[in-house]
């Protein structure tokens, strides 16, 4: 079968052939937000950059429990798949699409009914809560195809299919663009035009997908009989998937109490700088940074998601040493790409940045200098935070939720929520602005975790060096004549 490439070819060459594809098709994910937000930018200005970003805590959440089911399901598919139990796999496969159905219907029905007060927790004011509601309205409708499309997909990576992986996600990705430009462009609508083209791009995105499993094109298949809840099996799915969970609820409320921050400093910046709606410039340069860092966040999850089926094999498969190799090449992969993407933020901010918006509106020029300042603070320490999400990652694959969890926890939790609540105190106690301590929480807790994740990293090459040692030893145990062995 085409999965056994996974423990016999080069490492370097099998990261390329699963990360490409996942790289590539995670950057035109991210152009599409991009793209979404110069769309709205320039029809409706900074209040409609401001209620997409108001939003994103919500859709943290949505995708919080799609990467459970999604990475909790891959993961252990990668696994069944090095031990050749096929069956399983797909039984694995059917459990999920019921579990992205149970999601979708949850999501939709929680959206309508609490749409106001979320949004209201999340910073949103009278000024924008129309706009942010009529988004939110149509997004959590199409909230099972967003689950489907994140999810579903990986189990084509999974089985060995990276460019069909890729080519799905690409489909979805263009289709977005093309819409958000029929709706807002053409059809001149309201900012529902851009919620709309999203959830259609990601509707069209599943039933590719489907008709790909259904129509007998991939190993593994769909099959009726296994979409439905196996409670033993949702266990191991949810343990697997409860790091990515984690991370990415504290990341919900990290952005929750993120935008209060940026809303309550920002209004004061403005107020100190002669800035009118200081608070809404100031979440909607957030959000532009947002996104365009998310580029580099969402490239570095397609390196892990090449990662994934390659260490969860060989782990299966016993073949640590190949394991420990993969690692590597990762780390060193991931330093040198985000070094690369810090150094040009630096030089090139305003190039990068000032498609957003219609410059000549004074609201959109104080913005977009804000945004150019934000952006070069935020990346100061982005080859560190690469590696750390590297690792997170790399634990999530090998059957080590707990310390995936752990680092989750101290980057986004011990260190990141104390620093954005005590920093914005701090600097303006100094003379500074207390704004700046909102921007300079990140980087402050990218070296704390680096701290932490270079004693894991020295601790598991040790452990995986270990491994190899006893399963070499088992070995060749076992080729001892019986008669002969003690």
């Amino acid at each position: 079968m085409k999965t056994r490439h996974l423990g016999e070819r080069s490492i370097l060459l099998l990261l390329a052939e699963f990360s490409i594809p996942s790289i590539a098709a995670t950057l035109v994910t991210a152009s599409h937000g991009i793209i979404n937000r110069i769309f709205v930018g320039w029809t409706l200005g900074a209040d409609g950059i401001t209620a997409v970003t108001i939003t994103i805590p919500i859709f943290t959440l949505m995708l919080a429990f799609g990467m459970t089911v999604g990475i909790g399901s891959n993961t252990l598919l990668s696994i069944r798949l090095g031990e050749r139990r096929y069956d399983e796999s797909e039984r694995i496969i059917g459990q999920s699409i019921a579990l992205f159905a149970i999601l979708g219907v949850c999501f939709m029905v929680f959206g309508f009914l609490a749409r106001e007060p979320l949004l209201r927790f999340f910073g949103a004011d009278d000024a924008v809560m129309p706009y942010a509601k009529e988004y939110l309205s149509v997004m959590v409708c199409g909230a099972f195809f967003h689950e489907m499309s994140f999810g579903v997909n990986g189990f084509l990576r999974g089985e060995g299919k990276p460019r069909l992986a890729m080519a799905t996600i690409l489909i979805a990705a263009l289709l977005n663009i093309f819409f958000d430009w029929l709706f807002l462009i053409q059809f001149r609508t309201e900012i529902w035009g851009a919620a709309y083209a999203t959830v259609l791009a990601q509707f069209f995105s599943t039933c590719w997908v489907a008709f790909h499993y259904l129509s007998g094109k991939t190993v593994l298949k769909w099959r009726w009989e296994y979409i439905r809840i196996d409670w033993g099996l949702s266990r191991e799915v949810f343990m697997l998937g409860l790091p990515p969970f984690i991370m990415q609820a504290v990341a919900c409320v990290l952005q929750a109490l993120q935008m209060n921050q940026l809303m309550f400093y920002g209004n004061r910046f403005g107020e100190l700088h002669g800035i009118k709606e200081g608070g809404h410039i100031a979440v909607s340069a957030f959000g532009i940074v947002f996104i365009v860092s998310m580029c580099v966040y969402l490239t570095i999850i397609g390196l892990n998601q090449g990662v994934q089926p390659i260490v969860g094999y060989n782990i299966g498969a016993g073949k640590f040493n190949r394991v420990a190799r993969t690692l590597k090449v990762a780390i060193i992969c991931v330093t040198i790409f985000t070094f690369v993407c810090a150094v040009l933020f630096f030089i090139f901010p305003h190039f990068i940045l000032s498609s957003f918006a219609d410059q000549s509106v004074p609201a959109n020029a104080e913005m977009l200098k804000l945004s150019i300042y934000a952006v070069k603070v935020l990346v100061s320490m982005l080859p560190l935070a690469g590696v750390v999400i590297v690792m997170t990652g790399y634990f999530q694959s090998n059957g080590q939720p707990q310390i995936a969890i752990m680092l989750t926890l101290i980057r986004q939790a011990v260190l990141f929520i104390p620093l954005i609540i005590i920093l914005p105190y701090f600097f303006e106690w100094i003379g500074c602005d207390g704004l700046d301590g909102i921007w300079y929480a990140m980087p402050i807790c990218d070296i704390g975790s680096f701290i932490f994740t270079a004693y894991l990293i020295k601790r598991e090459f040790k452990r995986l060096k270990l491994l190899e040692k006893n399963s070499k030893e088992r070995l060749n145990t076992s080729e001892i004549p019986n008669f002969i062995q003690p």
